[in-house]
């Protein structure tokens, strides 16, 4: 169209009405002036509340609102609009750098979470439908109404990350193909290109969930991007030397994994419970030992037997598991070593240095002792990694302090850089919040009381580490003196007298002797351990009788070894007792306070373990889709699977839409099976789902609600005995009295 044509626009307000001029149709909206000349965009109403007011879509981002429109008898709405241009028109002259790409998606996601938290959901996202006023700042115009769900918001976002990294619309070719970005674009960076994939949906590649996922990486990009940009390419210094080193070797990335996955979970996340107990369940021998030690005597004060991770975390708390998980990963992953017998026995001072921080915190009624009892192990970081990647240089250190050198001086002098640097320069990379991170430097000759969270930790990690040198050493007068130093030193800006410090030596004492073994370190003839033994009147020869503990399979352990049971089914006790246990658990749980999903996750994860399954999780129905869809779950690739799994409630006759109907509890030996064959649902085997599954619908008062699904990879592997069956369906029905209770009637 090349004359402007007009249009009559109702505003909303009254009887007050605004005559626009339709000045272009740009990609299926329309860009009008007022009669006072004011700029607007006019796009197709996809039926908002006709009573929507601008302040409705305050945001500096959400474009406001004018009011309802009318164009040749259709709905449009009239979102006001300052100087600028469009985004479109921006991209016509050339193409967005990757980081100022970036921060615009970024900036346009922060709108859709404000949409989202109004109760909108947002539109397809296109170039046209974004605004960039003078400052290049975006403005969105992409609203739903209220409790719609639009499929198109994220596939849009990643259209249009591709459209401003490449200055071409994502048109796929006519094999549905889109083109790649490597190939459009000269210096296309790997990662940026995974997530705009991801983002389109494309085969191969794991998609985002939603558009919060999808901030959550770019956001991740983001930061690399600064921290590339704010450190020298080769950093040449002692510091950077040594961390190349660490780097490259084989075994660091795996230990960088596993700390920062538990790292990253903060406490203020809303699914932290899920995220904690899908990182432990992931590692069998860190879930039996989490277990293990939420049923020891140190936290048998909480009542009850422990069965679950998710238990451990409703019962000990968040931030007790999470340490729990930390402290063990970090043994476990430096003892498993060449120089193993040395390495153990300083992760046995680290251990019992941590317990000591945790009695401290607790005396001087520290509200996190287990972030204490954190602090506590990594402030040794730099120690044990200096021990762990580089033995030689240890041994010259060592050497060094017997000839009465500092160890601090010694380090310096042998690696260039202090264990205090070293440790904190590794634990930054681990992206450690930074109260752990400073808790791991020296603390002042004079400590200053303490003003906040970190000085706390630092007060108590090195308290902690100076009162462990002094109760191991070997003489009479040494112990006095050390013991002696720390007090003067520590006392009086933790607020504990002398008496109350000596009361927190002996019992970290006993509760190092008592988790030992459970953290996998053993009393040896010698070294720390054996020291502890020796102060406690204890023979030392204790080391046969604590790895036999140590060997003992747990009740928890034992539920998860692999059993092979020929037909008919027997039941087996292992299964049984982890069944019967989470039973009790939720029976617990029900007449206490407690958050739904957290009793679900409980379930789900008693039958992720027991059952021996690859995946687990429970799905509930989305009325908007008119499906039973994935919520969530454990297991293989589980988030993958959930965002596929999507029950159509419809008509068909396949085997879920019987076991709905029915509301019968079935189990699937083989998908592939003549008999079964033809009900299985195309979705499904699409999915990438397994040959054998367990279905238990959840119904309530005639209603389909959802269902809870166990799959098997091998047909025939998934089978169960009478008592077991009848248990899970125990768990079910406690699961529906839950949704009961918390669901207003």
């Amino acid at each position: 169209m090349t004359d402007p044509e007009i249009g009559m626009v109702t505003t909303g307000r009254g009887m007050d009405e605004t005559v626009y001029t339709l000045i272009a149709d740009e990609g299926g909206v329309w860009h009008a002036h007022g009669e006072d000349g004011r700029p607007a965009l006019l796009v197709p109403d996809p039926g908002l509340d006709a009573e929507l007011s601008p302040q409705d879509a305050g945001h500096a981002v959400m474009l406001p609102l004018d009011g309802a429109a009318e164009i040749d008898g259709e709905p449009w709405l009239a979102y006001r609009w300052g100087e600028g241009q469009s985004l479109a028109a921006r991209l016509q002259s050339m193409p967005l750098e990757r980081g100022e790409a970036v921060q615009l998606a970024l900036r346009l996601l922060d709108g859709a979470a404000h949409a989202r938290l109004m109760g909108y959901s947002l539109g397809w996202i296109t170039a046209e439908r974004v605004l960039l006023d003078r400052d290049g700042r975006p403005k969105l115009a992409a609203l739903l109404p209220k409790g719609e769900v639009s499929e198109d918001a994220l596939r849009g976002m990643g259209e249009l990350l591709f459209h401003m990294l490449t200055g071409q619309l994502a048109v796929p070719n006519e094999r549905g193909e889109l083109p790649a970005l490597a190939d459009l674009i000269a210096d296309m960076d790997p990662r940026l290109e995974l997530i705009v994939q991801r983002a389109l949906g494309e085969p191969g590649v794991p998609p985002f969930e939603h558009l919060l996922a999808l901030r959550a990486a770019l956001t991740d990009y983001q930061a690399e991007l600064a921290a590339l940009d704010g450190v020298p390419e080769e950093d040449e210094s002692p510091a950077g030397l040594l961390l190349r080193r660490i780097e490259r070797t084989e075994d660091f990335p795996a230990l960088s994994r596993a700390i920062g996955a538990i790292g990253r979970i903060a406490d203020g996340d809303t699914e932290r419970l899920q995220s904690l107990a899908t990182v432990i369940l992931r590692d069998f021998s860190l879930t039996n030992k989490v277990l293990r030690l939420a049923n020891s005597a140190s936290y048998g004060q909480f009542g009850g037997a422990i069965s679950t991770i998710s238990r451990a975390v409703m019962v000990l708390g968040f931030g007790t598991v999470k340490s729990l998980a930390m402290s063990l990963v970090l043994i476990e992953q430096l003892s498993n070593h060449t120089h193993a017998i040395e390495l153990k026995d300083e992760v046995a001072k680290a251990f019992f240095a941590s317990l000591l921080a945790r009695k401290l915190a607790e005396k001087s009624g520290y509200r996190d002792v287990e972030e204490a009892r954190v602090s506590g192990m990594f402030h040794l970081l730099g120690r044990l990694l200096t021990l762990f990647y580089f033995h030689a240089e240890a041994l010259e250190i060592q050497q060094l302090v017997r000839e009465g050198e500092r160890d601090d001086i010694a380090a310096r002098r042998i690696l260039g850089i202090s264990y205090e640097e070293l440790g904190m320069g590794v634990a930054k990379g681990w992206n450690l919040p930074g109260k752990l991170i400073s808790s791991m430097a020296t603390e002042d000759p004079k400590p200053k009381p303490p003003r906040h969270d970190a000085d706390w930790l630092r007060l108590f990690a090195n308290a902690g580490s100076s009162l462990m040198r002094a109760t191991l050493a070997e003489s009479e007068p040494e112990r006095f003196k050390g013991f002696l130093q720390a007090r003067d030193q520590y006392g009086e800006p933790m607020r504990l007298s002398e008496r109350e410090l000596r009361v927190a030596v002996d019992d970290a004492a006993r509760e190092a002797l008592r988790e030992a073994s459970i953290f996998g370190l053993e009393a040896q003839g010698s070294g720390a351990l054996a020291r502890l033994r020796q102060l406690a009147g204890l023979p030392v020869a204790g080391a046969a009788v604590a790895a036999a503990g140590a060997g003992q399979p747990s009740a928890a352990a034992t539920a998860a070894e692999p059993a092979v049971s020929p037909p008919p089914v027997p039941d087996r006790p292992e299964v049984l007792e982890a069944l019967a246990s989470c039973v009790q658990d939720v029976t617990e749980t029900l007449v206490a306070d407690f958050r739904l999903n957290d009793l679900l996750r409980m379930i789900l994860e008693t039958l992720f373990r027991s059952l021996e399954v690859d995946r687990v999780l429970i799905a509930t129905r989305s009325v908007q889709r008119n499906a039973i869809v994935g919520r969530f779950g454990f297991g293989e690739h589980i988030e993958e699977f959930l965002a596929r799994f999507a029950l159509p409630l419809d008509e068909t006759a396949d085997v879920f839409r019987v076991t709905l109907s029915k509301n019968a509890d079935v189990l699937i030996e083989d998908v592939d099976s003549n008999s079964i064959r033809e009900r299985i649902p195309a979705w499904f085997r699409q999915a990438g789902a397994g040959k054998t599954f367990l279905l238990m619908p959840v119904v309530i008062d005639k209603k389909i609600v959802g269902l809870f699904y166990a799959d098997r990879a091998k047909p025939g592997s998934l089978r169960l005995g009478q008592k077991e069956l009848a248990l899970c369906k125990t768990l079910r029905n406690q699961a529906i009295l839950a949704i009961r209770q918390k669901t207003p009637s």
